[in-house]
């Protein structure tokens, strides 16, 4: 094909793109299609893993599912230029097609059965990030009567290098903090006296203010003590876990410790590594503690009657005195005690009890 019509089929590309992908993933997929056309290719792929944690953030466009699964199921162990790929500097776009005309290259199981079938021309690759534990690479293929990468293909790769690796930060960092919340969402019905977040290693990552000033740690510090030590058998362990502390005033305090797995978008682990994957809950067990019935009552239409029984069950432990402690009908309390479940959306004595802990006010 002729240099000056190959020139006209390429497409124009606005960096904007690029920014618009860091802040929304999703559009992460349509960024390389636009690069992929920019550079008048078929196909390419983008790809951020951590060796750390075995996690992985992929988009690609163009490629055929087939050899894509069997890459990953038999060609992978035989690519010949995955580590000359890696051995580039970070940020230094790496054309292939000199590699691809080595005889020993074609005569090679990868390049026989898996490139030469597919029609593959060049590779433009680029590690937008290489550090020892995770890489981010974009790649860029040419397939089919189409000319190798040249010269001027590798300087508009480096003008887009930057851009890229500052998008793959930025939705990095974006994503991360979009993990902090939500590690604080999917905890907070289990949180009391506080809350503590913790990565896959038992790292502290957040300890939360009231457990800074109860305990006077940093959440540094904390990984250290012996209140790390509690937090990372209540990781391990299924149930709650009991520890003593010694607060500032050198009182000890007895806390329940109950943990719970956060889902995260790994992306996120890229700018400071592991995210949040685990919230431990805090219950400092001799506060006292009272439940706010008035609120429940407003707030799920109690009427007086259920709002008396109600009190009565939670404050007992138990329904069989109800009817005797209220002075009323037995039919009449297990008539308000169902209305109270329909109304609360709760199944049954124990699901009422876990409920009301939504209410739970501590006191002094």
């Amino acid at each position: 094909m002729g240099d000056r019509r190959w020139r006209r089929l390429r497409t124009v590309f606005t960096i904007q793109k690029i920014y618009d992908a860091a802040f929304e993933e999703q559009q992460f997929p349509e960024l390389l299609k636009a690069i992929v056309a920019y550079f008048g290719a078929q196909s390419g792929f983008f790809a951020w893993s951590n060796s750390d944690n075995q996690t992985r953030f992929e988009a690609q466009y163009g490629n055929d599912p087939a050899f894509l699964q069997s890459y990953v199921e038999t060609y992978w162990e035989h690519d010949l230029l995955r580590a000359q790929l890696f051995a580039f500097p970070e940020g230094q776009p790496a054309p292939v097609y000199a590699l691809l005309q080595d005889p020993e290259v074609r005569e090679s199981k990868f390049y026989r059965e898996y490139l030469e079938p597919q029609g593959i021309i060049d590779n433009l690759a680029v590690n937008l990030i290489k550090r020892d534990n995770m890489i981010a690479t974009i790649a860029v293929l040419r397939m089919g009567d189409v000319p190798p990468f040249d010269d001027d293909d590798i300087a508009r790769m480096n003008e887009l290098t930057p851009h890229l690796r500052r998008a793959v930060f930025l939705s990095s960092y974006r994503i991360r903090q979009a993990n902090l919340i939500d590690a604080y969402r999917q905890s907070a019905s289990g949180a009391r006296d506080g809350l503590v977040l913790l990565d896959d290693a038992g790292k502290v990552l957040d300890l939360g203010p009231e457990i800074e000033r109860l305990t006077g740690l940093s959440s540094e510090a904390a990984g250290r003590s012996a209140l790390g030590k509690a937090l990372a058998r209540a990781v391990r362990a299924s149930g709650p876990v009991l520890h003593d502390l010694e607060d500032v005033d050198g009182a000890t305090v007895r806390l329940l410790l109950k943990s719970q797995a956060i889902d995260r978008n790994p992306f996120g682990d890229l700018v400071e590594g592991p995210g949040a994957a685990h919230a431990v809950s805090i219950v400092v067990l001799d506060r006292r503690r009272t439940i706010a019935f008035d609120s429940i009552a407003t707030a799920h239409r109690l009427t007086p009657g259920e709002a008396r029984v109600l009190e009565d069950v939670l404050t007992h432990g138990e329904m069989a005195g109800t009817p005797e402690r209220l002075g009323m009908a037995r039919a009449t309390s297990r008539s308000h005690l169902h209305k109270i479940y329909a109304k609360t959306g709760t199944s049954g004595f124990a699901d009422l009890c876990l409920f009301a802990n939504r209410f739970i006010v501590t006191g002094a």
